[in-house]
């Protein structure tokens, strides 16, 4: 005996169904596309490295060459996670404006250095902490 034909009308609907993309996860870290233009990101960012410059035992700041990866997850705030390359500056530590200092160039001072940092933050209650720094 064959099953009902609504029955294969249904079982083809869920298999096409099934194949489209399927929504993302309520909290699930989402891929932030237009970087510099996200200003939570940027704080976010900013923050991480202005702790990583505090932790270093460097006696030069360092920045952001670029941005490998970042993505946003809302939880009871806003965590970023981040993949970036870093790289060392001219500019002695503490430095202030770190976007206005060039990255060094000399073979034996220029130093690279990817990192992942997530940051975790609450806007609303102007609350920001590193969780990690990873650098490599």
């Amino acid at each position: 005996r064959s099953p009902p034909s609504g029955f294969a009308a249904l079982m083809l609907a869920g298999a096409v169904l099934a194949r489209e993309d399927r929504p993302r996860l309520l909290g699930a870290p989402v891929d932030i596309d237009n970087t510099d233009n996200d200003e939570g990101l940027q704080r976010a960012l900013q923050f991480a490295v202005t702790e990583y410059n505090k932790a270093s035992n460097d006696m030069y700041s360092s920045r952001v060459v670029r941005i490998l990866s970042a993505k946003r997850q809302i939880v009871s705030g806003i965590k970023y996670i981040m993949t970036v390359e870093i790289g060392r500056t001219t500019c002695p530590k503490p430095a202030t404006d770190l976007q206005s200092c060039a990255f060094h160039d000399a073979p034996q001072m220029a130093k690279h250095t990817t990192c992942d940092f997530v940051v975790y933050t609450i806007p609303w209650q102007n609350v920001i902490k590193l969780l990690t720094s990873n650098c490599k």
